[in-house]
């Protein structure tokens, strides 16, 4: 998806002496959920549209949007050079703004289910090499299915978006099946609570994808489950479809960068990107977005037997015959390094555990996932003597195989801070307060007091900024207070900052969106009531 970036708002803004307010908008998403570049679509509203004048606040003016007379649709025109992956959006008017929500824009032509398809005879029959299907499992034990062509020796790929990025309350599974409903292929979870699914013909003939799902938090339900927000994006490929690249990162500003394809029916397995580009595109069902670090990136198959590394690097390895990569490092005493295996925003199987070792074997120091959401893997060491020392990559699970690839980031820690919040839409009221908690992470010893401030407020509305100390509770978090002093209706973005004490360092207060990028703009509105 997108990567991480600032969130650009085109500027809508209303000022004005309001006796009744509209009712503010509760929009959580339109469905289909995304679209192909250079088409038009009607989505669903789900939610309330709300009063007054609507606008759609989106990261980019190549998609527009027309609500129909009764809000409950709206139809969204994307251009054919709009910028593919996830667009975020919010829609506003005079009395509130919606929270931030999904709309994918893809490569390959896309349509929408249509019911009955529970029953093999009933299957909607895709035609074209590649499509993207957007479908809604919308009551208990709904199921769907869609009909595909193939000729012997042809590999179709089925991959599908629910649970990553739309949020979608589902556990997806997606079978392959015969004329006669033979499961052949299935899948439940791959990377992710999302399916996909591989399978090769073995004959010439009609196959069928089908898809279901269990509710992602596990509940006494018996069955399979449904709701108007299981919505999907289901691509049905027999194209080239890229899994993962070698290497998986490189380094900021590199002029150009040649990386090896792995996936499935890929006419060719190397591309060249320069350092503007951020995706693979063109001949692909679904674009690869090219990370950046900022450290040097190495193969790990281009190593030295020795497989000796320098402490500053990024290495893009895979476990494959082995089942764990060793790797070696020279540290001074008490040098500090921080080790993270990084893999679910690639996408891959592995769940990584790290380990140092000293050069006898014996293990220093172990770390599995980072917290309950991400399988990736962070171990801080200090060395306690100058030495050589090994660090290891392995499966959790002594998994290997082509589709357990890792970045492993060996970095010098700093001391920095990182600010969030938990929501990107405000609201105020005359003479009432809202409050904003506000989250502060110090990492590597950061101790400076922090201020924080607001930009893009209008005159008539305060902030209580409080300081977070370096120690105690508001080291952790605060709570920015904003009150309005006149019944004026305004409606605009607005940025959070922080900045250090004694280092003058500013950060922006961030919100981190589903597909993992940070959200720097806040959308405020002052209520007329």
């Amino acid at each position: 998806m997108l990567a991480a970036r600032f969130f650009v708002l085109p500027l809508f803004v209303t000022l004005v002496s309001a006796v009744t307010a509209a009712e503010p908008p509760a929009v959580e998403r339109f469905v289909p959920a995304g679209a192909q570049r250079g088409s038009t679509v009607t989505c669903r509203v789900m939610g309330k549209a709300g009063d007054g004048e609507l606008k759609v606040i989106g990261q980019s003016p190549a998609l527009q949007f027309s609500f129909s007379e009764k809000r409950e649709t709206v139809t969204v025109t994307v251009a054919p050079d709009a910028p593919v992956g996830v667009h975020w959006l919010r829609v506003a008017n005079a009395s509130g703004a919606t929270e931030l929500f999904p709309f994918v824009v893809g490569v390959i032509p896309e349509l929408v289910e249509t019911e009955p398809n529970a029953r093999l005879a009933e299957a909607n029959v895709l035609s074209g090499s590649s499509t993207t299907v957007n479908g809604v499992l919308e009551k208990a034990n709904d199921v769907d299915t869609y009909a595909v062509d193939l000729v012997a020796g042809q590999t179709v790929v089925t991959s599908q978006l629910a649970s990553r990025v739309l949020a979608s309350p589902m556990d997806g599974v997606l079978q392959v099946v015969d004329g006669r409903g033979t499961v052949l292929a299935q899948n439940d979870d791959d990377s992710s609570m999302d399916p996909l699914v591989t399978y090769t013909a073995p004959a010439d003939g009609r196959y069928y994808i089908r898809t279901f799902a269990f509710p992602s938090a596990p509940n006494s339900t018996i069955g399979f489950a449904g709701a108007p927000n299981f919505v999907y994006r289901l691509t049905i490929t027999t194209e080239g479809f890229v899994d993962h690249t070698t290497p998986l990162a490189r380094q900021t500003g590199v002029p150009e960068v040649r990386l090896a394809l792995h996936g499935w029916n890929l006419a060719v397995t190397e591309a060249s990107l320069s350092s503007d580009q951020k995706v693979l595109n063109g001949q692909f069902a679904l674009p690869w977005f090219v990370h950046d670090v900022s450290v040097p990136v190495q193969e790990e198959i281009l190593l030295t037997p020795e497989r000796r590394v320098a402490a500053s690097t990024a290495i893009s390895g895979e476990l494959t015959g082995a089942e764990e990569d060793v790797y070696r490092i020279s540290l001074d005493a008490n040098q500090r390094i921080t080790l993270t295996a990084e893999v679910q925003r690639f996408g891959s199987l592995l769940d990584p555990v790290l380990l140092v070792q000293d050069s006898t074997g014996k293990v220093l120091k172990e770390q599995d996932d980072i917290n309950n959401d991400t399988p990736d893997a962070r171990l801080e060491f200090t060395a306690p003597a100058a030495g050589d020392y090994v660090v290891v990559v392995k499966d959790r699970f002594e998994g290997t195989g082509d589709r357990r690839f890792y970045l492993l980031l060996m970095e010098q820690p700093q001391s920095d801070y990182r600010v969030t919040v938990k929501a990107t839409s405000l609201r105020v009221s005359k003479d009432k307060s809202a409050d904003i908690p506000v989250t502060i992470e110090r990492v590597q010893g950061f101790a400076e007091p922090l201020t924080l401030r607001i930009e893009g407020l209008p005159e008539f509305v305060t902030a209580e900024l409080p300081r977070s100390e370096k120690e105690g509770d508001s080291s952790k978090a605060v709570t920015i207070k904003l009150t309005g002093s006149q019944p004026m209706a305004w409606s605009g973005p607005v940025k959070i900052t922080a900045t250090s004490v004694d280092s003058n360092r500013t950060h922006a207060v961030v919100f981190k969106a589903a597909d993992g990028s940070d959200m720097q703009e806040f959308w405020l509105t002052v209520a007329a009531e």
